[in-house]
């Protein structure tokens, strides 16, 4: 059992580390910068945890077209 009550919810939990990040940016200026900004962070969470390996099966071009995929390059 956790003790603060937002870490026993698995998707406030990882809110509150996207939460921290954002707050040093000081927010967003537009919706597009916030929904890239954002989609970046998770990326590179997934690709940092390994969550994207199945993705790029070994390969090391595989993280390099797994982000482009995501950021439509």
């Amino acid at each position: 059992h956790r003790q603060i009550k937002y870490r026993n919810n698995v998707i406030e939990c990882d809110h509150g580390k996207l939460k921290r990040i954002i707050g040093a940016t000081l927010g967003f200026k537009s919706m597009k910068t916030a929904y890239a900004t954002i989609k970046g962070i998770e990326v590179m969470r997934a690709l940092r945890k390994g969550q994207a390996s199945a993705f790029y099966y070994g390969d090391p071009l595989g993280e390099m077209r797994l982000v482009s995929r995501v950021f439509e390059m």
